[in-house]
């Protein structure tokens, strides 16, 4: 061979492997881009899932705070039952041990 073929071999060469390399470069880019884009969307599901539970913790507070407060007006109106009842035995029993009134 020639060197002004050779030259031209090297130059068809050199530019098939430039493109090669070019083409591996976007190909890189290209998954490098897929992966960040899954990374983001990765994220956002988990913000999500965050969301979603810290909203869970506060609901489940929220009803036991106002499970509480039913036990409380539960507690509450037994007590008033109980007081009540005393308070009737009481009278009843103050008007048994009364002395009759003398007409």
């Amino acid at each position: 061979m020639s060197k002004k073929e050779l030259l031209k071999l090297d130059e068809e060469l050199a530019f098939k492997l430039q493109a090669k390399e070019d083409e591996e470069e976007k190909l890189a880019r290209e998954k490098a881009q897929k992966v960040e884009e899954a990374n983001i969307a990765w994220d956002d599901i988990q913000a999500k899932v965050e969301a979603d539970y810290q909203l869970a913790q506060r609901l489940q507070a929220q009803e036991q705070e106002e499970l509480s407060d039913v036990e409380k007006a539960t507690l509450f109106v037994q007590l008033l039952e109980k007081r009540r009842k005393h308070f009737a035995a009481k009278r009843t029993e103050e008007k048994k041990n009364r002395p009759p009134i003398k007409s």
